[in-house]
């Protein structure tokens, strides 16, 4: 009997152990496909599916990590009072949790969002105390040291630094002065705060930081390079190596012009995280390179921006558009706009100037165009808008008629509501639609009495004031077609990949009145650019590309900036003279830096009658 029981306690214990792994394997999947919409950018959707798990599974083991995604999500949304409030439940009830440090960091951003700086930096203290993730301490250490810099005035600055008690702490507080000193240009000043807090301070995690700023530029280098930091080989390997081909062209004029011994140092990485990161570590330990130019990628620019937070070499991006990669470093500079700046630029453009209200938008299903065209409906809905229908579609499929005809029947079911209105303001929503389903069955029933055959593409939708439509610039030839073919009559509002002068002169009979935006223009009759493509057909025994242009350009840019540097041979006051430079023209891009280390500088254009004309 006594061993019945036994063998039955364990097949119950069995029971238990499975049941609960199954709930646990569920509960993952759940989060795992959260987190991927988090990562898709769909925050909203995201901040409603990790609230509704930690209303429904209070007891989930994974909890706590929803939590955090909650508030992450939150502070996405640019909802800072919830994210707030959510990351104070989470201190509260979790106070030993893995995650706190995680959450602190959120809460911290969340507060210097709020303009409570003070707060924010304590709040990143204290996730640094908890932390024992190399990159993360590192990242909150360059947020710590900013925000000093930037934010506090000489009272609070004294005041929060007499109340730190860790080495860590302390350390950054010095590093913050010393950084003010060194871009005074003091650095008897600097040297002497920093030998200091090396001597006081030992065992912090920022020794290596501190070392930099004490030994970074003592070495003063016969050599003096700029790297160039491109894929050369791998599926970016044509932008690279244009990008290569027009700052090398732009290169060689300098020193012809100059003599100057300026050398160029070119590393190709490929399509390798890892490798780039290596190679940008070892062009930082050459002390004769004062910059490198790359990467391209968003994601591989991230990575090396967040190393060279405590690396003094200034990395210059031509291309990168991900957001908010100043909260990593500030010593990573964007010659490209980002994609939320380009999307809220479009969207007030668009209300602004334009004065359209009712919009809709149609994309590729990709995370980039996701990201993109949730910024551009933010913007619209934040500015009095209203977006009426969003359509997707598969990247590289030429049929794109279904989500176009999804489009136009929401054009005239809005046509009809708008004239129902103007005779009944008062009706409800679903009295509307009762009407339209009488009148479609009323429309239908004539067709097939009078046996005619009616094309949808004779008629028009005039109810939709914009379509937003960024595409692939693959995909022009094929998209083009439609907007003509579907006959709904709005202003189109595309991004830069409809920047391709051959494809739209192809299809200028269906786009005509177009309006994109841009990262730059070149004027093919302008004395300057002519000049250009002739001296670099001499050169080179090819027509200049757009990557080469912009290769050009990224040079002389920094080039500009070396020319205007105090020292030639110190990074510091080169990286000085990036940050101080005002507005440069190129031949393609104009540069103009915000505080946030990007290029603000935009192009508005338009394709009309067969010509495409700047509107800013």
């Amino acid at each position: 009997m006594m061993k019945n029981y036994f063998i039955l306690l364990l097949i119950f214990s069995l029971v238990i152990t499975i049941a609960a792994q199954d709930t646990r394997q569920r509960e993952l999947a759940i989060l795992e496909k959260n987190v991927d919409l988090y990562k898709a950018g769909k925050y909203e959707k995201a901040e409603q599916n990790f609230n509704l798990i930690i209303d429904r599974l209070p007891n989930s083991v994974f909890i706590t990590i929803n939590y955090l995604m909650w508030a992450k999500s939150k502070y996405k949304l640019q909802d800072y009072r919830a994210a707030l409030k959510i990351s104070q439940d989470f201190i509260s009830l979790f106070p030993e949790s893995e995650y706190t440090d995680d959450m602190l960091l959120v809460q911290g951003n969340t507060y210097y969002r709020l303009n409570r700086f003070e707060t924010g930096v304590q709040s990143w203290l204290r996730a640094l105390a908890l932390s024992d993730n190399d990159l993360m301490i590192q990242k909150l250490g360059y947020q710590i040291t900013k925000t000093i810099r930037a934010k506090f005035d000489q009272v609070t600055f004294e005041r929060l630094n007499a109340q730190q008690e860790s080495a860590d702490a302390r350390m950054l507080f010095q590093i913050a002065l010393a950084e003010n000193e060194l871009q005074q240009g003091s650095k008897g000043k600097t040297e002497q705060i920093i030998r200091r807090a090396l001597h006081d301070f030992p065992d912090s995690k920022f020794i290596h930081r501190a070392e930099v700023l004490l030994t970074g530029e003592e070495e003063q280098p016969s050599d003096l390079s700029l790297g160039l930091l491109l894929p050369l080989s791998g599926s970016n390997e044509k932008i690279g190596t244009e990008i290569k081909e027009g700052f090398d062209f732009a290169f060689q004029e300098y020193v012809q012009q100059t003599n100057s011994g300026l050398k160029l140092i070119v590393v190709d990485y490929g399509d390798e995280l890892i490798t780039a990161i290596r190679s940008y570590k070892q062009l930082a330990r050459n002390k004769g390179v004062l910059a490198v130019l790359g990467p391209v990628e968003n994601d591989i620019s991230a990575a090396c921006a967040a190393v060279s937070a405590y690396e003094n070499l200034p990395i210059i991006s031509p291309t990168a558009t991900e957001s908010d990669l100043d909260q990593l470093t500030d010593k990573f500079f964007q010659l490209n706009s980002s994609v939320a700046f380009r999307a809220e630029y479009l969207a007030r453009y668009a209300i602004d100037s334009l004065k359209l209200k009712r919009f809709a938008t149609f994309a590729p299903l990709d995370n980039y165009f996701i990201k993109m065209v949730a910024k551009f409906a933010e913007n619209v809905q934040h500015n009095g808008g209203e977006i009426v229908d969003q359509e997707w579609y598969y990247p590289g499929d030429q049929d794109v008629n279904k989500p176009f005809m999804n489009l136009k029947r929401i054009g005239l079911r809005l046509a009809f509501a708008d004239s129902v209105r103007k005779i009944k303001p008062t009706l409800r929503q679903d009295q509307v639609d009762s009407l339209y389903k009488k009148y479609q069955e009323s429309e239908e029933e004539k067709i097939r009495e009078s046996n005619v055959k009616i094309d949808s593409a004779d008629i028009a939708v005039k109810s939709i004031d914009g379509i937003f439509i960024p595409i692939f610039k693959q995909d022009l030839k094929f998209i083009a077609p439609q907007l003509a073919y579907s006959n709904i009559q709005a202003q189109y509002i595309g991004n830069g990949d409809w920047y391709d002068p051959d494809e739209l002169k192809k299809n200028k009979n269906y786009i005509n009145g177009l309006i994109f935006i841009a990262d730059g223009y070149y004027n093919e009759e302008s004395w300057d650019f002519k000049k250009f493509r002739n001296d670099y057909r001499m050169s080179t025994k090819k027509t200049p590309t757009i990557y080469n242009i912009l290769g050009y350009d990224c040079c002389r840019y920094m080039l500009q900036a070396l020319k205007d540097t105090k020292d030639p041979k110190s990074r510091t006051a080169y990286l000085q003279s990036l940050r101080a430079q005002g507005k440069y023209d190129g031949l393609y891009r104009s540069i103009k830096i915000n505080d946030d280390y990007c290029n603000i500088n935009l192009r508005l254009l338009k394709y009309i009658f067969g010509q495409i004309i700047p509107l800013n």
